[in-house]
């Protein structure tokens, strides 16, 4: 059997699906999965982790005792075990060396049995801004942006960009006891002190929209909208910032340029818009090199010229991971954040207004040295933190 970097080997040997369950949760708590897929094949079930940002296969079974093991985390998570083909959602509480951690489980049924996907969800490790590797110039920003009385402040990016721990950090930011924070999300991934916090979903019967009619008869001063995911809530949440509530929402963009353009094409009125948007975070996570392995290397012609394509220049030289014990041999280990901070100004509100386009605002933003994402990644390359290729895996759809 193929051994991955996460050290696979076959789960057959394990007799009890109990023992299965603990091993893969204890596993991937250990490496900082962020997710754990089991997915059936025609002859066996194979099980893979997701480790920053990248799966790679844990181990293997066979259908006997994957059977076994599905039916296990149905019952942990109070799921229907007879039913096979109607897709299942539930939250299992576990812990780990005395912590406790929460197992978002979904379970689908594919062509060759159900498929279980299980979100390892932990306290945010992060709380300070400073630990998420913000400049002080981002964070000053932000914090000027969360304090205002009003308005609305978007987080955006793909799934797996750290949205979650930005706003939470956020949150905490603004959780001084004198204001109501209130949040409606799907599902409640931290729970927080001091947070009124509402899961919405169809067994309780509330959606976004609904949802955020309800909290803003509760008197809050600050809003959480897990994410702005169609034009109902976008207009809701843009109503809400105008009425003297500060609005903090997510939405799904490539960059912050985007993500305001997201919001003209969900219908939202732009001079409405104009008023209600403060500023937008766009962020992503790279992976870093291992300390332990990383080594200088000189660029191969094709490198070089997709440098000097994003920067115009060529580089001195590149740093990569080896491979090591350390790092698994995956060459990488832990995750950096890159972050660009639009802050609504007069120009942009302006240009808002006459309807320029996105190559007008690259255009005004580029001539005011605007690090984007793109820049802040090439920051990371040049200081040897990440790769190219990690570049250009993580970044190639920012510009």
């Amino acid at each position: 059997m193929h051994m991955s970097a996460v050290g696979a080997f076959s789960l057959s040997e394990m007799s009890s699906p109990v023992e299965i369950v603990d091993q893969m949760v204890n596993q991937a708590v250990r490496l900082n999965a962020s997710d754990i897929l089991i997915e059936p094949q025609e002859k066996q079930a194979v099980v893979r982790l997701r480790v920053d940002g990248v799966l790679q296969t844990f181990g293997e079974m066979p259908l006997g005792s994957y059977d076994q093991v599905m039916s296990r985390i149905k019952v942990l998570g109070n799921m229907d075990v007879a039913e096979s083909r109607k897709p299942q959602e539930s939250k299992i509480r576990f812990s780990s060396d005395g912590h406790p951690y929460v197992l978002r489980a979904a379970i689908v049924s594919t062509n060759f049995g159900q498929m279980a996907a299980l979100r390892v969800l932990d306290s945010p490790k992060f709380t300070e801004f400073t630990q998420l590797g913000m400049s002080e110039a981002v964070i000053d920003k932000i914090k000027r942006n969360i304090s205002g009385r009003y308005g609305l402040f978007l987080v955006c990016g793909p799934t797996g960009a750290g949205k979650t721990t930005t706003v939470h950090t956020c949150l905490k930011h603004l959780n001084n006891g004198e204001v109501n924070i209130m949040t409606i999300e799907d599902p409640v991934e931290y729970i927080m002190d001091g947070l009124n916090q509402i899961e919405v979903g169809e067994d309780v019967g509330l959606d976004f929209v609904s949802g955020l009619r309800t909290v803003l008869r509760m008197n809050p001063d600050v809003v959480f909208v897990g994410e702005i995911r169609d034009a109902a809530t976008a207009r809701i949440a843009i109503q809400a910032a105008l009425t003297g509530h500060l609005v903090i929402s997510t939405l799904h963009s490539r960059n912050s340029v985007g993500a305001l353009f997201r919001l003209l094409d969900l219908g939202v009125d732009r001079y409405i818009l104009n008023y209600a948007l403060r500023a937008i975070v766009s962020q992503r996570l790279m992976r870093k090199i291992c300390s332990h392995c990383k080594e200088i290397y000189q660029p191969t012609e094709s490198e070089r010229m997709f440098y000097r394509r994003e920067k115009g220049d060529l580089p001195g030289q590149l740093t990569a991971g080896r491979g090591c014990d350390l790092c698994a041999h995956n060459k990488f280990q832990g995750m950096a954040g890159i972050y660009e901070m639009l802050e609504m100004d007069e120009v942009l509100r302006k240009m808002v207004l006459s309807e320029a386009d996105e190559a007008g605002f690259k255009a005004e933003l580029d001539s005011r040295e605007f690090e984007d994402l793109n820049s802040a990644g090439l920051r990371l390359v040049d200081d040897g933190t990440t790769s190219l290729h990690e570049y250009i895996r993580t970044l190639y759809d920012a510009g």
